[in-house]
């Protein structure tokens, strides 16, 4: 499991899975959870990589995978295809732009947001 950031609704059932192994963000911040490795670049396997995105909180990351049909982004940059087009509870909207950025610079196929229907970005994706 990857734990996105650490809002409560993101990560309220980890405890259902105590034999999972994990990537935790906090523990590359924090030095007390199950691992202790920066998260950008970490290779989950050879088609799944993670990625700093901060923005939506300062210690975001996203889940990026390699399928047939395209790079997919697992991500909180975006709460749903419909908006907010401006995260609410950012104190870092420039940051989550950045963020934005580099996702969409991978080229993704489909983003999937933190919530609400995975989309495919075009040219009125929110930045």
């Amino acid at each position: 499991m990857v734990f996105s950031h650490h809002h409560p609704d993101h990560t309220l059932n980890a405890a259902l899975f105590p034999h999972a192994r994990a990537h935790d963000v906090w523990a590359a911040y924090h030095n007390h959870l199950w691992y202790d490795r920066p998260a950008d670049g970490y290779q989950l396997s050879p088609s799944i990589r993670l990625i700093e995105t901060p923005g939506h909180t300062p210690q975001d990351i996203s889940t990026v995978a390699e399928t047939a049909e395209g790079t997919v982004v697992l991500t909180h940059a975006w709460w749903s295809v419909h908006g907010p087009a401006e995260d609410p509870t950012s104190d870092d909207h420039e940051g989550l732009r950045a963020s934005r950025r580099k996702i969409l610079a991978l080229k993704p196929a489909l983003i999937v947001p933190g919530h609400g229907d995975p989309f495919v970005p075009d040219e009125n994706t929110p930045i």
